[in-house]
This record gives structure tokens, C-alpha cells and sequence, in this order.
């Protein structure tokens, strides 16, 4: 049987997955329902009194007050039927809480007006579950302001449905230490949240335990609806064979819909690289995002820009983007005697990604699906040029097992099939990573068997794979209270060789790590590396700054993943 003729149902795959996704764009597309009208006041406690002459109602004990979609509850609340306003108090050490449209936020009083739905919460304090982990933010005086009055003063943008509230700080700290003392914070004057999709701290300070450490020009940014932090605000030095020393640092500034996240790093051989790029909400789910990178690249050894663009639309776990790319600059180690080194012309790159399903057939597994098609040019230093266009289909399946006394086996497995318009070439990728983490005593350990088979190739070099077959072990210990030392390395079995050994010195707390790597590469196209980072842990997620080298540990779970 002919290649073309094998991979029909593959292709009828990809039709109906195409229209399966058409039809989760549609309903984004729909009219937003009318909001639902305030209903009356409601007031319910242990004790409420009614001052005829006066119109004023207090009510004590396990007070409740009902408005709408509005509710605050508090040991003491004082309501003025005349003038609409809300005055609670707390017990000590208690707070008063106040709901609107499930979002709540708590505080040690509340002044609050039922016509505006304006109100000063003094003592505020919230927390906002986020990846795996959850931010604690505290401070001052906390301003409760209506979308359409924040509107009117320019805090957001007025358009569409909108959540009921938002809320601006004044004086606050946030971190993810669950501490009466936290080992980090971030101190700032003025905090927005935006119930649902932004929490904005402008101009923050750091602080490590008590200790400032410096102030930062930018925006830090939690991205609530993406359960993850924007860009990291914290500085990196790293040190490797190609550019020298340098030091990096990345940041953003946010409005209501979109921010500028801005990044730079700077090496002591190739000097200044840099990128800017502007993301911007349309609504709906959709988004638009576009930029520039000026960066070295190694196989011509010179710096260029790199611009690129992006219409996507990301809801529900759902992910699709139209992008477009100019003279991206591409390394990839194939296997250990061949690394890529390339630029490649996205123009343009369509690609659809499903959420992670849980698989009906078998519990402890998630599935996940996608389809692409682009058109490519890629450049290489000793070859001529390729152009060709490309479509296929990818499915991901990753699994944990745990069993008693500490181990766990997983599985993550991955298959794509590509299909080209020259030559009659198609290729069919499958790789599998299986593996067990486990403990003995303080010992950490994880031990992995990897493989990928590849069938057909392709008329490019850039997305051309090779057969591969490794094995990985990682050991981590305790040196000391909080301090960690961490080995990982593979073998080769194809070349018989070790190809990387990666040591760590780790510093890790309830909410932080402080890392110190150093990576001795021995592929071909491969150079030692020394680095320090400083990672959130709440924030699995967060992208590595502009330039830094990402210390990839093959032994944890894919991003994005539900946990069980």
C-alpha cells in the first residue's frame, strides 16, 4: 500500500477535528446575556433593630446582607435605607467578607454605598488561587469601585460584559507564602485586581524575609485567568561556552486586556539582546500578539531581528493561533553527534491545541490532542534554501501510577504524523518516556527508560527527526535545612555514551527556589553552562526570563496538567 493511500484516515482525522473546533468557536461568537436586575435589600442576624425616625437598621450577631448579587457578612452591620449606605464590623480577630458574583474579599471593616457599589474595605485582605498554589495579598485600605465607574476614571476599558467589581489597594504585599512571616514579599503602593483575569502591582519592591532587595520599574503581573505569572521580575546570571557571562531580566506593564512585556539580557562576548511585545485581549477568548526579538545567532554569528505575530484564541483549555514569524532562529540537538542550527520563515502557521481530557478508558491517564498546517522557508549557513508546506496531527498521553511506599511509575507519550507538498515525503514520529519516581529514606530518586521511532522523513532539516534511544536517572538529597543537592543525568545507548550530567545546588522553601546549576553538555553541538535562578514555585508556568537558559527536568509533570 502507497504512503498517501495509509495515511487517509489520518487526514479524515484531521477534517473532523477541524470542524469540531469551528464549532467551539461559534459559541464565543454568541450575544452576552442582559445582566440580571439588583433585587431589594435583605438583612438577616441573631438581633436587628429599626429606628423609625431615623431609617437606620444594626443588626448583630452573624449579620447578612443581601443586594443583588451582592452580599456582605460581618458580626455588625449598620444600614441606612435613606442614603443606601453600609457601615460592618467585625469581632476581633474575625473579618468582614464581602461577595459579589462569587469573588469575595475580606477585611477588618467596610464602609459601603448600595447605589454606587463604591466602598472602602480598611485591613483588606484576599487570596487568589493560582497554578498550583495560591496569592496572599494584604495591606491597607482596599477601594471596591464598579467596572463602569473604573471605566469612567480610566482604571480599565469599558466594553461587553464585565465583572460587577474590581478592587485597587493601596500600601499591600503579596506573596505565596502561607507565613505569618513569608520568605519573600512583594511590597507595592498601589495593587489592581480585576476579579477573574488580572492582578497588578505597580512598581514593586522585594523583599527576601525582611531584607529589601531592589525596586522594579515594571509591572508584576499574576494573569489569573492563565493560572500563571506573566513574566518573572526577578534578575538571572548564567555563564556558557558560546556568549561569555550575562545577566537578564524581563518585566511587563498591564492595563485592563493587554500589557507590553519587555525583556533584555546582556553577554559579555555578544553584548545587548533584547525583545518587546505587546499582547492584546479582542474578547471572547480571542487575542492578538506581536513583536520583535534582536538576538545573536550562533551559526552566522551575527545579531538580527527576529518579528513575529499572532491571532489566537485561548478558553476553557482550548488553544489556537495564526501565526507568522520572520528569520526565527532555531537550535536543536537531533541526537548526540548532530545539533540543527537554522532560520525558518513562519508564513504563515496555523495550529490548534485541545485541553488536557481525562481518558475514559483509563483513569489515571490525560489526554491531549492537536493539528497544524503552515507554510515554511528555512535558511541553514552551508545548505540552500527549502521552502515546503506542511500539515498533521499530534496526541499526548500522560499517566501517573502511584503505589505504596512512596513510588510512583508515569508514562508520557507523544505521536505526530506530518505530511508535505514535495517529493511525496510524510513522516511519522512516536516517542515515549517511562519512568518511576521513588524515595529512599531522605533519598529522592527518579529512574526513566526514553525512546522515539521515526518513519519517513522530511524535505526539510528543521523538523526532520531522528531515532533516539536513552536512559535518565536523577538523585536528590538534603545537605542541610532547606538545602538540596541535585544530580540528573542520560545515557546514550544508540552511541554508547553519557551525553548530559546536570548538577544542582537548590535553596527551597514553601513558595521559593534559589538554584545554581551547572550543565556539562558532551553532544556535539553542545557547551557547559553555569546559571542562577530564583523561581516562585506557586507559578510552574512562568516563562523563563528573555535569554535564560531553562534547566529542563524530564521527570516532571507537563505544564498545564490537572492535578488528580
Amino acid at each position: 500500500m502507497d504512503a498517501k493511500r495509509k495515511m487517509r484516515p489520518v487526514q479524515a482525522a484531521i477534517f473532523f477535528f477541524g470542524v469540531l473546533v469551528g464549532s467551539l468557536f461559534l459559541p464565543a461568537c454568541a450575544p452576552a446575556a442582559l445582566p440580571e436586575q439588583p433585587g431589594s435589600v435583605r438583612l438577616d442576624a441573631e438581633r436587628v433593630s429599626y429606628d423609625d425616625e431615623s431609617g437606620k437598621t444594626t443588626a448583630e450577631g452573624d449579620a447578612v446582607l443581601t443586594y443583588g448579587k451582592s452580599m456582605i457578612r460581618a458580626e455588625r452591620i449598620e444600614y441606612d435605607s435613606v442614603t443606601q449606605r453600609v457601615k460592618a464590623s467585625p469581632l476581633p480577630g474575625e473579618s468582614v467578607v464581602l461577595q459579589s458574583e462569587g469573588r469575595t474579599i475580606a477585611g477588618d471593616g467596610l464602609e459601603y454605598d448600595l447605589n454606587t457599589e463604591e466602598g472602602v474595605m480598611s485591613g483588606a485582605k484576599s487570596s487568589v488561587p493560582v497554578g498550583e498554589g495560591t496569592l496572599y495579598i494584604s495591606g491597607g485600605n482596599l477601594d471596591v469601585i464598579p467596572w463602569d465607574l473604573a471605566a469612567e476614571r480610566g482604571l480599565v476599558r469599558k466594553k461587553g460584559a464585565s465583572p460587577s467589581l474590581i478592587a485597587r489597594w493601596q500600601r499591600v504585599s503579596a506573596t505565596t507564602c502561607a507565613l505569618d512571616h513569608p520568605h519573600y514579599r512583594v511590597e507595592t503602593r498601589s495593587i489592581t485586581f480585576i476579579p477573574g483575569r488580572l492582578v497588578v502591582a505597580k512598581r514593586p519592591r522585594l523583599y527576601l524575609g525582611k531584607t529589601y532587595l531592589f525596586t522594579w520599574p515594571m509591572d508584576y503581573i499574576i494573569n489569573v485567568d492563565r493560572r500563571a505569572l506573566q513574566y518573572s521580575i526577578t534578575p538571572y546570571v548564567q555563564k556558557n561556552s558560546d556568549k561569555g557571562t550575562g545577566v537578564g531580566l524581563s518585566g511587563s506593564y498591564a492595563w485592563d486586556g493587554g500589557m507590553l512585556n519587555l525583556g533584555m539580557s546582556w553577554w559579555d562576548r555578544v553584548d545587548l539582546e533584547w525583545m518587546a511585545e505587546v499582547e492584546q485581549s479582542l474578547g471572547g477568548g480571542f487575542g492578538v500578539r506581536g513583536g520583535v526579538k534582536y538576538s545573536w545567532d550562533r551559526a552566522w554569528d551575527e545579531k538580527m531581528h527576529h518579528p513575529y505575530g499572532s491571532l489566537f484564541y485561548d478558553r476553557d483549555g482550548w488553544r489556537a493561533s495564526l501565526n507568522w514569524m520572520r528569520s526565527e532562529y532555531i537550535e536543536d540537538q537531533k541526537d548526540s553527534f548532530y545539533e540543527y542550527r537554522g532560520r525558518l520563515d513562519r508564513r504563515p502557521e496555523f495550529e490548534v491545541r485541545s485541553p488536557w481530557i481525562r481518558d475514559p478508558a483509563l483513569e489515571v491517564s490525560w489526554l491531549r490532542f492537536g493539528a497544524a498546517w503552515g507554510n515554511y522557508r528555512e535558511r541553514t549557513p552551508n545548505f540552500a534554501d527549502r521552502t515546503a508546506e506542511r500539515y498533521g496531527v499530534q496526541a499526548r498521553s500522560y499517566a501517573e501510577m502511584p503505589v505504596n511506599g512512596g513510588v510512583e511509575f508515569f508514562w508520557d507519550l507523544n505521536y505526530s504524523a506530518w505530511f508535505y507538498n514535495r517529493d511525496g515525503r510524510d513522516q511519522e514520529i512516536a516517542e515515549g518516556f517511562w519512568g518511576v519516581r521513588y524515595r529512599l529514606g531522605a533519598l529522592e530518586l527518579g529512574s526513566g527508560y526514553q525512546r522515539r521511532y521515526v518513519w519517513g522523513e522530511s524535505p526539510m532539516l528543521w523538523d526532520s527527526e531522528r531515532d533516539m534511544e536513552k536512559i535518565h536517572q536523577k538523585l536528590r538529597f538534603p545537605i542541610g535545612r532547606e538545602l538540596f543537592f541535585q544530580v540528573r543525568g542520560s545515557y546514550d545507548l544508540r552511541e554508547s555514551m553519557v551525553d548530559e550530567v546536570s548538577y544542582a545546588l537548590q535553596w527551597v522553601t514553601d513558595c521559593m527556589k534559589w538554584e545554581l546549576v551547572f550543565r556539562n553538555d558532551r553532544t556535539s553541538g553542545g557547551g557547559d553552562r553555569v546559571s542562577v535562578g530564583v523561581y516562585v514555585l506557586a507559578f510552574p508556568e512562568t516563562p523563563a526570563s528573555f535569554g535564560q537558559y531553562e534547566n529542563v527536568d524530564p521527570f516532571t509533570r507537563p505544564r498545564g496538567l490537572p492535578r488528580p
